[in-house]
């Protein structure tokens, strides 16, 4: 049994460096085709802390999971978030941003009757799953780990939030990609056109043309970690000076304060430095294995539950998105790519995006950089909200 911290660090980035050679090594396989790399990579850390391959308790163990919530977590945001100039969001046009945060409404709205719905069948802490997967649903699982963070849902709790994820993403995908044969038939029941849309992609290109896109350097990266560990030592400085709120704990002021430390330094040349992305993921699928060695998948005695509210909320959600599409018209790449950047992020809304349109996939990449932006922020003030409506 595992017990010491460098043992238990070193078992989890194995454990990643594995399942990711594995999926390179068998890309074409359907088994990585129907399950995610990521959904692997978690339940085979939840079986190993079911089955006790290191010890949750022991000293070593504990520490290197703290770490996890006091630097691992900020070092991720920051640097995911300075790689998106939020100027370039306001290139889309209205209609974009307008179609985004319509599946946004739509999904709250679907979690709050799904929600309200299911509420006596849930257990207690339930709104701490949606409130993680609402993260997810809006952005995508960077914010999903940000949020699940601010309210300490870890162990069965997130596990119910990783299986509501993936149902959900799954029939999703699946809908939009039968949109798409089917866009003049949309555009024709909505009334709806893509003119204006040519010139949007044009201008988009034209701001992003002087980006650098070779491969980075070992500078980069010292000034990537640089930039990373100094900021997140700024921001556990900061953090016991601040007043205590109801709604916050300190790692939601570490998942806010870094967040917005990465968007300022969006705004500056340090949005150029390459490889944040990649350096970004290495730490969220390190926290993501953290979070999972909470885990006993003995436990998840209330799956079903959590899988029967998901569905509802999913129904509830394509009624109220579909409304909001016909009264604003929205064509069906409008409608499809601002939904996908709602549930994706940047790594379906491009992809959805290029369907209809190669030259359009800028804006499935700029929407789901917005959805990275405002996700965390949106999940938690509405984690808070289904607190609230949990104690009536």
């Amino acid at each position: 049994m595992i017990t010491s911290s460098e043992g238990f660090l070193g078992f989890l980035i194995a454990t990643m460096a594995i399942i990711f050679y594995l999926e390179k090594k068998y890309s074409e396989s359907k088994f990585f085709k129907i399950i995610p790399s990521m959904v692997v990579l978690m339940l085979v850390v939840a079986l190993a802390a079911t089955f006790k391959v290191f010890d949750g308790t022991a000293e070593g163990v504990v520490a290197a999971q703290n770490v996890m919530y006091s630097t691992f977590l900020p070092m991720m945001l920051t640097m995911f978030m300075l790689t998106c100039d939020i100027r370039h969001i306001f290139r889309l046009g209205p209609r974009m941003i307008l179609s985004f945060l319509s599946t946004t409404v739509s999904v709250l709205v679907g979690f709050t009757v799904a929600y309200l719905i299911m509420k006596n069948y849930l257990p207690e802490n339930a709104w701490g799953s949606i409130a993680a997967v609402t993260g997810s649903f809006v952005g995508e699982t960077i914010n999903m780990q940000a949020v699940a963070s601010t309210f300490g849902v870890e162990g069965v709790d997130y596990v119910y939030a990783v299986m509501m994820d993936t149902v959900g993403i799954t029939i999703v995908l699946s809908v939009a990609m039968m949109l798409i044969p089917r866009t003049m038939a949309w555009n024709k029941f909505f009334k709806a056109s893509t003119d204006g849309i040519d010139e949007i992609a044009k201008r988009i290109e034209e701001a992003n043309k002087d980006l650098d896109k070779s491969a980075p350097n070992m500078l980069d990266y010292c000034i990537l970690f640089a930039v990373g560990l100094i900021g997140t030592a700024v921001i556990n400085f900061v953090i016991p000076y601040i007043p205590e709120v109801s709604f916050l704990s300190a790692t939601g002021w570490r998942v806010v304060l870094s967040s917005l430390l990465g968007i300022a330094l969006g705004l500056t040349p340090a949005h150029r430095l390459k490889g944040a992305q990649e350096v970004a993921k290495v730490f969220l699928y390190l926290s993501l294995c953290i979070t999972m060695s909470y885990s006993d998948l003995s436990q998840c005695t209330e799956a079903p539950q959590f899988v029967v509210l998901v569905l509802i909320m999913l129904a509830v959600m394509y009624i109220v998105w579909l409304l909001l599409c016909k009264l604003f018209r929205f064509d069906c790449f409008t409608a499809s790519v601002g939904f996908m950047a709602n549930f994706g992020g940047t790594s379906s809304a491009p992809a959805i995006a290029a369907a209809h349109n190669p030259n359009w996939i800028s804006f499935g990449i700029l929407l789901g950089f917005f959805g990275d932006l405002v996700g965390t922020g949106v999940a938690i003030a509405f984690g808070n909200f289904l607190k609230y409506l949990s104690m009536m």
